[in-house]
């Protein structure tokens, strides 16, 4: 009886100490995310690179600008933040507003999901769960980062058809889960932001969910040889 008792308490020990284990990892990769963020070149800001996506270069075309900040805890944004500058007010947008992009509507709650989903060791197949999500206006918030994108006014109201979309959104989740129909995609800021980019021509295939706002930022502006920053990234178009 006490041999059985003793396997019991191994037993137990020994999932308790793999939960620990599963719950330092995970935090150890939402840390190396968010110091890559919080320490990415920046200075002076705001940086800014501008590309010409035109396909008839005589056409005025219109700009739509990405815009990125990095996690600033001296100003209460432990995160950072992407959204989109356009020309015009988008429909469905707040009036007079240019500046935009998606939130959850309860920043708690959706930590709190989050926070479950890397816990939990089921939470790598379920993901997190959906919190309420909205667009919110972001005129005049401070920005460290920016890509001006000139396009044709085909590609324009293609992105105006997807920033639409995204204004009738109402989830938000940050960890992606891999099963159900929206396996493999999460719904944040990044996504709204990226969904445009990618109707204007831009490359956003490689997206990860590990990163932060300004880490997903600095990979897109690799990948799509984007030279902001100070970073080598190759000639801007």
């Amino acid at each position: 009886m006490g041999a059985i008792t003793a396997r019991r308490g191994k037993l137990v020990l020994m999932i308790v100490l793999a939960c620990l284990a599963w719950v330092f990892l995970n935090l150890g990769l939402v840390v190396a995310a968010w110091m890559r963020s919080y320490y990415a070149p920046i200075e002076p800001v705001p940086q800014a690179a501008s590309i010409d996506l035109r396909s008839d270069k005589t056409a005025p075309g219109r700009t739509i600008t990405i815009i990125a900040t990095k996690p600033t805890p001296s100003k209460g944004d432990f995160i950072g933040h992407l959204w989109l500058e356009w020309p015009e007010t988008p429909p469905l947008a707040r009036p007079g507003s240019r500046e935009s992009g998606y939130y959850a509507n309860d920043q708690i709650q959706a930590i709190k999901a989050m926070a479950a989903a890397l816990i939990l060791p089921w939470g790598t197949v379920t993901g997190q769960d959906f919190v309420p999500g909205l667009m919110k206006a972001d005129d005049g918030w401070w920005r460290h980062l920016q890509v001006h994108v000139r396009v044709d006014e085909a590609r324009y109201q293609a992105a105006l058809a997807v920033d639409r979309r995204w204004r009738t959104e109402n989830r938000y989740r940050l960890r992606p889960s891999m099963i159900g129909p929206h396996n493999g995609k999460t719904f944040a800021c990044q996504d709204y932001v990226f969904d445009v980019a990618a109707v204007l021509g831009l490359d956003t295939a490689k997206r990860s969910w590990t990163e932060f706002p300004m880490g997903s930022f600095m990979r897109f502006a690799r990948i799509n040889k984007i030279a902001i920053a100070g970073q080598a990234n190759g000639p801007t178009q």
